[in-house]
């Protein structure tokens, strides 16, 4: 190793590389593997899903159903031990006497069995009661750090924004983030409960929302019973939906726990903001592979390539009585040694660069060798197969030499072994183009994502969000005040924004048949709304408070409703809302398709209410180019005239544009990192290779210098030596990478297409690094000078 540094470095830093990354990328899996596997009844836990097959929508999962079933399903099937119902969530205002008031980032609402499901690990209070009585609320360890300092929580009284005094019942240790649970404050259900009937009318006929079979709101999980398969049971809980009147466009369909995280990225309405894709976990393991292989191949081609310096040792061992079984264990030995060392050498390669990963992924992993039983299992597992892998051709081909060839001088690498080291840099670019290619191909689809004309303006936009029906009441007096600075172009009112989940509802087009089922997204919208998000009308016109029946006989659709239904004339159409509606509203115009949820899924039609039908709990308001700041300062300053009790608040629309595809923005980053690393190691061999090809050709490139041959001749021969394998490896790659492309670009219902130009691009660019890292040792052979190339001694 002393004696040929170079060889060794290459040799140790290729490998090492190739285990530190592959480490990371283990303990990358390892995490999205890890959810929900801290629950030890995970296994029997699922999540119950509703399958939409309604026109209009696309056949997704939905990932609520109705708030009833819950509840019924352990009274009717006795395969289930438990049912478990949670509500969606939500900022809110939380507040301790005299204190100022902080917002709960999400609080929801829970079953009193929560804790019968979840092992989250309460603090304080007791497991089986924190939840079971009316107005009684759980906290995080850190939410109740920031509302009670170093007071006591457990037993004080807090009050939430709607006014409604909730008595702390438990401590619950920060939630993990290797959950896809989230939230910091978790309310007793029967408290949802008592409040949807104190506000219900007196005489409504219409049941609390928590107990209408006609609704599809809430997340719902079951227990199974210890042995029983979830088979069949699909079938027997659509048919108690139908047996409680629910649409035959709805069955109902189970989802394991343990798949939430990684098997879920086709489901909406689930509230879940960390999911991942199972085609993530291929492509990191593929390209963690596609690494260590390439690793592994510098050290075959470049200990047969130096085969020939080794071949008089060889001979003299055997001359003096060494078996092959001897020599064979000596490479062996050799490659071992080699590899334990680069083994160690990635223990703070990968712990160094462990940050980074974390800071990508939003996560905070740690390597803990002695705990993580998978990691240390894999790293001997990697020292003796990357070890056995790397040195068993060369110890075979070593072990092989007749010493009376190698001793007269006579021997020569072979045609074989020059074969086998050509066979191996077309495999290792091979690998290292289809990786470049895919890396392009992400990238252009996230700027495609990042710059595709959504159909609205989401720059510029601030978001203002009522945590509260007290701060919805004053929606209105906050917008006019807003409205009056001449820092905003104009302010609006509305049920949500793009980007965020938008309610459905059902609905009977004029002319549809009454069979049809069609259920429409909705939205609810000021006047000002449509303007403010730079939506563009295709058709008709806006909403108008100067029109006094726009209020109430009016709606606006977008133009994949229209084409969905097939109008030639969508204006002056009537739509009407359930089968009871006899007067319905008029269709006033048509917006042109916007992307209202992620381009992971298809735009859907959608129709818009005048805000009139639907309480407001947004506010946007798009600010003049240049005055964020000054829009800012006033926009605080009115908040605190107005909502003196809550902190001053506000998201930008593009952030939380930016915060949907912050899963795909991470995969792509972390694809670059590696795809740069596997080109590293691709180099540092064909460094190696190059520089011991020239030096083995020392003495013809000393004739052919003789014989009149220029140094640019020579440097062309000997780059284009190595280059015509590299193009060679074109053919195999641009399939591989091809096929890797097309298989994530599936998971975008919107996507670029796929051409020639991102692999030719990555052809180019493993093209142009092999001329460089070649064209340095050709440049240095070639300026020899053949007098000393040609002596003897």
């Amino acid at each position: 190793m002393f004696r040929h540094k170079v060889f060794s470095g290459i040799n140790i830093a290729g490998l090492a590389i190739g285990i530190a990354a592959c480490m990371l990328i283990l303990l990358f899996i390892q995490r999205e593997f890890s959810f929900e596997k801290n629950h030890h009844k995970a296994g029997r836990i699922y999540r119950v899903l509703t399958i939409d097959r309604a026109l209009g929508t696309h056949n997704q999962r939905v990932g609520i159903t109705m708030p009833p079933l819950g509840p019924v399903l352990p009274e009717t099937f006795p395969e289930v031990e438990e049912a478990l119902r949670l509500t969606g969530g939500g900022k809110n205002l939380l507040k301790y006497g005299d204190r100022p008031g902080i917002y709960a980032k999400n609080m929801r609402s829970a079953d009193a069995n929560f804790f019968d499901f979840f092992d989250f690990k309460l603090l304080e209070g007791k497991r089986e009661k924190a939840l079971s009585e009316p107005f009684s609320i759980v906290l995080t360890q850190s939410l109740a750090k920031q509302l009670f300092g170093n007071e006591e929580p457990l037993g004080k009284t807090i009050q939430t924004g709607s006014g409604n005094d909730v008595k702390v019942a438990g401590i619950l240790q920060d939630l993990p983030d290797n959950s896809h649970l989230d939230f910091d404050a978790l309310l007793s259900i029967s408290t949802s409960i008592s409040v949807a009937k104190a506000n219900q009318p007196p005489n409504a006929t219409q049941p609390i929302w928590l107990e209408n079979w006609n609704m599809v709101a809430m997340p719902t999980y079951v227990l199974l019973k210890d042995g029983v398969s979830p088979e069949g049971l699909d079938e027997k809980f659509t048919k108690l939906c139908r047996d409680h009147g629910v649409g035959d466009n709805f069955s109902i369909t189970l989802q394991p726990l343990l798949n939430v995280h990684l098997h879920s990225t086709d489901i909406i309405f689930d509230g879940v903001a960390n999911k991942s894709d199972i085609k993530s976990i291929y492509i990191f393991s593929a390209i963690a592979l596609l690494i260590l292989l390439i690793a592994i191949v510098n050290y075959m081609n470049l200990s047969t390539a130096r085969s020939t310096r080794r071949a008089k040792e060889v001979g003299m061992r055997k001359v003096v009585g060494s078996l092959r079984s001897q020599l064979l264990s000596q490479f062996m030995g050799e490659s071992l040694i080699t590899t334990f060392i680069a083994l160690l050498i990635a223990l703070p390669i990968a712990e160094f660069t462990l940050p980074l990963l974390n800071h990508l992924v939003g996560a905070s992993m740690s390597l803990h060798l002695f705990q993580n039983y998978i990691m240390i299992i894999f790293m001997i597992s990697a020292l003796f197969l990357v070890g056995i892998l790397a040195g068993i051709y060369p110890a075979l081909v070593l072990s092989n030499f007749k010493p009376v060839t190698v001793l007269k001088g006579n021997f020569s690498s072979g045609r074989k072994g020059t074969a086998l080291r050509k066979a191996l840099v077309v495999f290792q670019f091979t690998l290292s183009i289809a990786l470049i290619g895919l890396t392009v191909v992400v990238q252009r689809q996230m700027y495609y994502v990042q710059h595709k004309d959504l159909g609205y303006d989401r720059e510029q936009v601030m978001v203002f969000d009522m945590t509260d029906r007290k701060m919805g009441e004053k929606i209105e007096t906050f917008r006019k005040e807003l409205a009056k600075s001449g820092s905003f172009v104009s302010v609006a009112v509305s049920s949500n924004v793009p980007g965020r989940t938008f309610g459905r509802t059902g609905v009977r087009p004029e002319g549809a048949s009454d069979q049809d089922i069609w259920i429409w997204s909705n939205f609810f919208v000021s006047p000002e709304t449509i303007p403010t998000l730079g939506m563009k009308m295709a058709q008709g016109r806006n909403f108008s408070r100067e029109i006094a029946s726009d209020t109430s006989d009016a709606v606006i659709i977008n133009e994949i409703a229209v084409k969905q239904l097939g109008w030639d004339d969508p204006l002056n159409k009537r739509i009407y809302f359930g089968r009871s509606d006899s007067t319905g509203a008029q269709v006033i115009g048509v917006v042109k398709d916007f992307h209202f949820i992620g381009m992971h899924q298809p735009i859907e039609p959608v129709v818009i209410f005048p805000l009139s039908r639907f309480p407001g709990g947004v506010l946007t308001a798009r600010i003049q180019a240049g005055r964020i700041p000054e829009a800012l300062q006033y926009a605080e300053q009115k908040w605190h005239e107005i909502y003196p009790n809550y902190p001053f608040s506000y998201s930008f629309l593009d952030d939380e544009f930016n915060n949907l595809y912050l899963q795909d923005i991470n995969t792509a980053k972390i694809v670059n990192i590696f795809s740069v690393l596997a080109i590293f190691i691709a180099c540092l061999g064909l460094f190696s290779l190059s520089s011991h090809s020239t030096a083995m050709r020392i003495k013809e490139i000393g004739v052919r210098k003789v014989m009149g041959a220029s140094t640019g001749l020579i440097i062309r021969l000997l780059v284009l030596d190595f280059i015509r394998w590299v193009l060679l490896a074109n053919i195999f790659a641009w399939p591989l990478a091809w096929f890797a492309a097309t298989t994530w670009l599936n998971s975008f219902a919107y996507r670029i297409t796929l051409e020639p130009l991102p692999f030719l691009l990555a052809s180019i660019i493993a093209l142009a690094i092999a001329v460089v890292t070649v064209l340095s040792q050709s440049w240095r052979a070639a300026v020899v000078n053949p007098a000393k190339a040609l002596r003897y001694e």
